[in-house]
């Protein structure tokens, strides 16, 4: 039977005793250039399969271009900073928080997020060369070295030279224990279920009819002040008990009968650019009336039906996005 482990394993001690990525390197170190700096991967952990599968990927590329005579210039590189290494330090020190940091003392915890990055970025090495990656891994470039910190620093002084710097505000994923700004590869995500609600918004000049919007983040209704309908898709006015209801034709069963769980009879249909500048009044207008009266006297727009194509969709909800 085929032992597919021993043909790798003979594959690469062979690569190995031989030299083979060197002499495939030498064979066209006269050629023209090709620049491939290699995205990091966090040594936080060790190699997963998305991390092994892009590894593999880009092997590809680098293989090609040098049987095409390229120079290739191959570095690979390691991201050892920011809160993975710092979580998985403190899971393994078992410190809780930002404190507990402070208390086994910053130095120590420095050299020991250090330490960890450095073992690990060893076995990764020797992981993804057993991958049969043809990279210079010998020579990886580490974040956590003086080489690149200066280099960072050295960008940044020319980008302030040149007049590149600004300064502006930007939406940021916040961590309230560490007290510092998150990247999107910092978060953790999970399903969880959580409540929702739908709101009648009564139509001006009309006795018992309603748009009906749906939010998961009813704290922001108070300053709703408007109502989104996409112009090209369909709407109806339903008939529910004695009100009639406005949502998008798509949704009006799935909301109605399922969740809402009422029986409703269409009485039109029509498209959304139909509802363009309907008036209606917002539900907490006789609590807010002087708040709302003064942004009605500065904004025309202000509590009717506006258009966007960008924001409605019929992935959920009624077809009418509160803004």
């Amino acid at each position: 039977m085929y032992d597919f482990k021993k043909t790798e394993q003979e594959v690469y001690d062979y690569w190995e005793k031989s030299k083979i990525y060197q002499i495939a390197k030498d064979k066209t170190k006269n050629g023209k250039i090709y620049y491939w700096l290699d995205g990091p991967p966090y040594t936080s952990g060790k190699v997963h399969l998305g991390t092994a599968w892009n590894k593999s990927l880009k092997d590809i590329p680098l293989r090609y271009k040098r049987m095409q005579g390229f120079n290739v210039w191959d570095r690979a590189g390691y991201d050892m900073h920011g809160l993975p290494t710092a979580h998985a330090v403190m899971k393994k020190l078992g410190l809780k928080h930002k404190e507990d940091i402070e208390k086994y003392g910053v130095e120590k915890f420095v050299e020991a997020c250090k330490k960890l990055s450095v073992d690990n970025m060893l076995i990764m090495n020797k992981d993804f060369q057993r991958l049969g990656v043809w990279m210079d891994f010998e020579n990886a470039y580490q974040s956590i070295t003086q080489e690149f910190v200066e280099g960072v620093w050295w960008l940044v002084k020319k980008a302030h030279e040149n007049k590149r710097l600004y300064e502006g505000k930007l939406a940021m994923t916040w961590c309230k224990d560490c007290g510092t700004a998150l990247a999107k590869h910092e978060l953790e995500y999970q399903n969880i279920a959580d409540t929702s609600i739908f709101v009648k918004f009564p139509i001006v000049g009309k006795e018992n009819e309603f748009l009906v919007i749906w939010t998961t983040t009813p704290w922001t209704i108070p300053f709703n002040l408007a109502v989104m309908v996409h112009p090209e898709l369909e709407y109806v006015r339903a008939k529910v008990d004695n009100e009639i209801w406005i949502v998008a034709k798509g949704l009006a069963n799935t909301f109605i009968s399922s969740v809402a769980d009422k029986q409703f009879e269409i009485e039109e249909e029509f498209l959304g650019e139909k509802l363009n500048g309907l008036k209606y009044t917002h539900p907490f207008y006789e609590v807010l009336k002087p708040v709302y009266d003064e942004i009605s006297s500065k904004s025309k727009k202000a509590f009717s039906v506006v258009l966007s194509s960008e924001y409605v969709d019929l992935s959920a909800g009624t077809g009418l996005v509160h803004t």
